[in-house]
Formats: structure tokens, C-alpha cells, sequence
């Protein structure tokens, strides 16, 4: 896999999982079945890694490299790869524009 493709591809799931709305019914639902829990207990951690930009990159970027081995895999990195380029573009340009 290119690694170019294989960095955006992660960056854009990983800011899929994240950040964004279509996500985030589940990083609710996380967030409600760990309160009240204690620190560092595994609900707890997995509170964390569903929040944490750079925790949640290291699995994306593990599961974009394992999906290179299957044809559908490596077309789903190609568009997240895509977005993730469109994304970056249109942040460029719009501060371009300021």
C-alpha cells in the first residue's frame, strides 16, 4: 500500500471514529456504559480510546494496513484516503481565504 494512502486513510478513520456526527450515538453510548467507573478500569479505558485521537490512530492505522490485504479492504482505504484528502484540502483553502 502506498503510504501516503495508508496515512490519510488513517487519519480520515481515525477522525471518522472520533469526531464526526455519524459516530457519535456511539461515543455516547460509550461514554454512558463507562461512568461512574473507576479510572483505568477497562470500561473506563475504552471510554478513552473511543475519544482519543491519538490512542484510536494506532488501531485504525492497524486496521487500514490489515485491509490492504483484501481487494474491498484497500478500495475502503483508497476512499478513505480520498476523504481524508478532500478534507485536508478544504481546510487549506479555507484558511487560505481568511
Amino acid at each position: 500500500m502506498n503510504p501516503l494512502v495508508a496515512v490519510l486513510a488513517t487519519k480520515r478513520l481515525t477522525q471518522l471514529v472520533v469526531e464526526d456526527e455519524l459516530t457519535r450515538p456511539v461515543r455516547e453510548a460509550i461514554d454512558n456504559w463507562a461512568r461512574g467507573s473507576k479510572e483505568f478500569s477497562l470500561r473506563d479505558r475504552v471510554a478513552t480510546l473511543a475519544s482519543c485521537p491519538a490512542c484510536m490512530s494506532v488501531w485504525c492505522g492497524a486496521a487500514i494496513l490489515a485491509a490492504a490485504h483484501h481487494p474491498v479492504g484497500r478500495a475502503l482505504s483508497r476512499v478513505l484516503a480520498a476523504s481524508g484528502a478532500a478534507l485536508l484540502l478544504e481546510a487549506v483553502v479555507g484558511r487560505l481565504e481568511r
